[in-house]
């Protein structure tokens, strides 16, 4: 399938053709009247929409499932002129057009916009919480990032001071072609069943947003981008990093990197997209990884090793001594048929059997040695560091295929205690339950002295002891009996596929405050301030504009050991500078 973007100053090239429309709103009504006007010759055979269409413009039309139920597109021309311009090209998954035209001033800006500079000057605010009355100052800056139309704005949290610090900056198009990678790139190797655009849309959403151990600099890896965004916080300069010329084609860059505690530097690691898409057509996801660091200060890097691993790496993170990176993909299960027409019953089982374990890469800086180590569970994402024990990591463990219709779950989540040892990388312990959802973050702090790791669990706040990986305490947060009654030990509960919403109204993330006294939970409209030594809810803060999309609100020095931490939040109390 050829998937390009196009407006009304392209019709000249379909006249004499007939072709099929997706769209009977405003919208494609404004089409069809343009080009009657223009006295084009082009004429529509068929038009489908969500619903059936009627009367539109004489054209026959059809609810687009009900029609591809019992035939394909295959051969035709597809333009999409409905306002829903991912949805409409989602419903049109695995039916076979030709060519598939986006109608959208917006699409099309986003793969033809020229010479975008490199560098730019974020706008800065500064606006007060919105705060419950009562709720106390804690030591912790969270650190995030939404859109809003067409921009993207970072943002410091700071519980202390009490306030939100943005900055924004235009959202960046795509250097990639549409056209030429969605003609090399078939469907059915794309992860989570998206569509070209949904994919590369996804690649461009900021992943995690992590401030600098020195508060310098943000930087804010995407999904696998193209670039790594970086933003001095004190001059407001933005820069779309990548220091590689154009012959050696685009490459793509961590979600989640680390920094060095004792420079102004970034730990990421990348890959060529020419070695991607060879690996999602030959089933290898095979690429040449080259692991750097960063100079933020001069936007120099220093590429520390290469070596040969698997695509899509997620987050890399580096040991407390700054000895050792580890890494992994996160691998999404490719269905081996349509989920829309596989029965219910047979979609948790299917999933199963779908499973590929990954290994995580240990890398030895010192030595320049990898090795990697089996995760025993589907599709490890997130590394974090025990605070007090330099070669200790937790690792987390989704067990999901996304897809076009949200997330399903086919596995309990869990959490992994992992050891480095004499060249060795080896599995300590691990904490799940038959109702452990997908946990989206997990933050490891210490609270009087013993290592705790919060996790979320959707409607719930789990917080578990690290020394032998069990329950410490479990808050819920709502009630909610969709969350309450998830049982993946239950022959019954896994007879239908288990959907999470795409947008949930739950906790996304957590933060830890420097002492351990407080987490910060990040809800769909507020964060919540939870007191450990209470075990309760004991404040909130209400987002002062709109519902916040889910993401990583990551806390300052999260993945930092303790004695960092609480230096650096010793320096903030006794200058505020940001």
């Amino acid at each position: 399938m050829r998937l390009d973007t196009m407006t009304w100053a392209d019709l000249p090239k379909f006249e004499g053709r007939e072709l099929v429309l997706f769209g009977s709103d405003a919208n494609a009504a404004a089409l069809m009247r343009h080009i009657a006007s223009s006295g084009l010759k082009i004429s529509f055979k068929l038009v489908l929409d969500f619903c059936e269409p009627r009367d539109f413009f004489g054209i026959p039309g059809a609810a687009v499932e009900t029609w591809l139920d019992e035939r394909d597109l295959k051969g035709e021309t597809v333009v999409i002129a409905n306002t829903a311009q991912y949805q409409a090209l989602n419903a049109l998954l695995y039916s076979d057009p030709d060519e598939v035209w986006l109608c959208s001033r917006l699409c099309y800006k986003m793969f033809h916009s020229k010479d975008e500079p490199r560098t730019q000057t974020a706008v800065r605010a500064v606006s007060p919480f919105m705060m419950q009355r009562g709720t106390p100052p804690a030591d912790v800056l969270t650190t995030n990032a939404y859109e809003d139309d067409g921009h993207t704005v970072y943002e410091i949290a700071d519980f202390r001071n009490q306030e939100f610090i943005t900055w924004t900056v235009p959202q960046p198009s795509f250097p990639i072609d549409l056209p030429d990678f969605s003609s090399r790139v078939r469907l059915s190797d794309l992860p989570m069943r998206m569509s070209h655009l949904s994919y590369l849309l996804w690649k461009r959403t900021t992943h995690a947003v992590q401030l600098s151990y020195s508060r310098r600099h943000i930087v804010a890896p995407r999904y696998n981008f193209f670039h790594l965004d970086i933003l001095d916080t004190k001059t407001g300069l933005h820069t779309r990093w990548h220091d590689l010329p154009p012959s050696e084609g685009l490459w793509d860059y961590v979600a989640t990197g680390d920094f060095d505690d004792n420079e102004e530097a970034f730990y990421f690691c990348r890959w060529p997209v020419e070695d991607a898409i060879r690996g999602m057509a030959d089933g290898s996801n095979r690429v040449r990884m080259q692991v750097g660091k960063l100079n933020l200060d001069d936007m120099r890097a220093e590429i520390l090793h290469e070596f040969d691993f698997q695509d899509r790496v997620h987050q890399c993170t580096i040991s407390g001594d700054g000895r050792y990176m580890v890494f992994a993909p996160m691998r999404m299960l490719l269905p081996k048929e349509n989920l829309k027409k596989l029965r219910e019953a047979e979609v948790m089982r299917r999933l199963q059997e779908w499973v590929t374990l990954d290994s995580m890469a240990t890398l030895d800086l010192r030595d320049k040695k990898t090795w990697t180590t089996e995760i025993p569970c589907p599709i490890p994402a997130h590394f974090e560091l025990d605070p007090l024990d330099p070669h200790l990591f937790y690792v987390s463990t989704h067990s999901l295929m996304p897809h076009a219709e949200g997330v399903i779950c086919f596995q309990p989540a869990t959490l992994h205690k992992v050891r480095i040892h004499d060249g060795e990388t080896r599995l300590e312990g691990v904490y799940t339950h038959p109702g452990f959802i997908r946990t989206i973050q997990h933050c490891p702090f210490v609270f009087e002295g013993r290592v705790l790791i919060a996790a979320t669990n959707q409607n719930k706040l789990e917080i578990i002891d690290a020394a032998d990986m069990s329950l410490w305490h479990c808050h819920k947060l709502v009630d909610d009996p969709r969350y309450d009654t998830a049982d993946f030990s239950d022959p019954a509960f896994l007879s239908k596929p288990f959907t999470l919403p795409s947008r949930p109204h739950h906790c996304d993330s957590i933060s830890a405050s420097a002492d351990g006294r407080y987490l910060v939970l990040r809800m769909t409209d507020c964060f919540l301030l939870f007191d450990v030594a209470r075990k309760e809810v004991v404040g909130k803060v209400l987002y002062r504009d709109k519902l916040r999309a889910p993401g990583h609100a990551r806390g300052y020095m999260q993945n930092a050991p303790h004695a960092l931490a609480l230096k650096r939040y010793a320096e903030w109390a006794a200058a505020r500078d940001l």
